[in-house]
This record gives structure tokens, sequence and C-alpha cells, in this order.
């Protein structure tokens, strides 16, 4: 956690009973939608919505396997004690040296040969990877929904989230049944908002 708006995003996600609860039963395995709902004796879409929290927090995260989807804890979220959550930061905005260095090392995390380990559960990171992304689409040019499956799917088979993370960042648009990348695009800096 480096700034503010970092830990005020993870005790907001943890302010709820039932995300304390689902962060306790996903923290040893990962477990069902389906699963986590029976145990909690909610329903489908409140059991939902509390995990939608605690993935935008990245305290969660989710793989698909078949036609179920697994959540699990994000442990190493977790790490940093209460004291480095709260304690007092300078309010200068990073260097453009530092966001340099925080983006090269989240392409040398996530993305190996080519290809992406793993879709990062937390907001800013995930952001560095879809601006990465994107780069892969020519601006002005559109793309029928089978071809951006294809082109994400070479970094990842879970192409449906990355196609709908690129659409919900207004990174990329849709419309007839096809996709493309808008000429004026705010570039996605997972820093700016640190300022």
């Amino acid at each position: 956690m480096n700034n503010v708006q970092d830990a005020a995003d993870f005790f907001k996600a943890l302010s709820h009973p039932a995300r304390v609860l689902l962060v306790r039963l996903t923290w040893e395995r990962a477990r069902s939608g389906e699963e986590l709902c029976k145990l909690l004796n909610l329903s489908a879409a409140t059991v939902s919505h509390h995990l939608a929290q605690l993935d935008d927090a990245g305290l969660i995260t989710a793989e698909q396997s078949g036609h179920h989807r697994f959540y699990r804890a994000h442990q190493a979220a977790f790490a940093p004690t209460l004291a480095q959550l709260v304690r007092a930061e300078s309010k200068q905005p990073p260097s453009r040296t530092e966001a340099e260095r925080y983006r090269a090392k989240v392409i040398q995390t996530f993305l190996k040969g080519g290809k992406l380990s793993a879709i990062p559960a937390q907001r800013k990171k995930r952001d560095v990877i879809l601006e990465v992304l994107v780069n892969e689409f020519e601006v002005g040019r559109e793309y029928p929904e089978r071809e951006v499956n294809e082109l994400l799917g070479t970094y990842h088979p879970d192409f449906f989230t990355l196609r709908r993370e690129l659409i919900m960042r207004g990174l990329l648009e849709r419309g007839n049944g096809v996709y493309w990348r808008p000429t004026e695009q705010a570039a996605v800096n997972p820093l700016a908002q640190e300022a």
C-alpha cells in the first residue's frame, strides 16, 4: 500500500462483515461462488457484489475453471502492517521516474515471454497491463469480436475478462458487433490518482 487512497480502499473493502467472512472462507483454498452462497446463506447477487468490492481492492482473486469461477483471498495484499497502511506520506506527486519504474516492474511481473501470467487483482496494476494490451489495437480500425478474442487470447486464456476491462476503462469501444480503439483517449496512468 503506497498511498492514502489504497489504505482507504483496503479498509472500505473489509468494512462489511460478509466481506470479512468471504476473505476467511477463501484464505486456505479457492471456493466457487455457488459454494460461498451456500456457506454464507446469501443470494448470488449479494455475494457477487461483495466479491466485486474485494476484487476492486485487490483482496481477492478469481479464476475460471470450466463453467465455474473460483475465488481465493489474495494473501499478499494483507502483508502490509497497519502502521504501513496509515503512516504519513509525502504530499508530492511521484516523480516520472518512479512511475516508469512502477510500470516496468508490473510489466516484468505479469508479462513473461509475451504471455500474461495472471490478470492483476489490483486496479493500478491491471491498468498498466491494459495500457500494454490496448497498444495491440490500431486507432481507427474496426475489429470483429472474434479477432479481438484471438488477439487477447494470445496473452491470456481469459480474453473475456480482458476485453470487458478494456471496454470498462474506455480503452476500447464497441458497437454493431465490432470493436475499435477510440481516437481521443486519456492515457491510463495508475499513478495519476496518487497526487
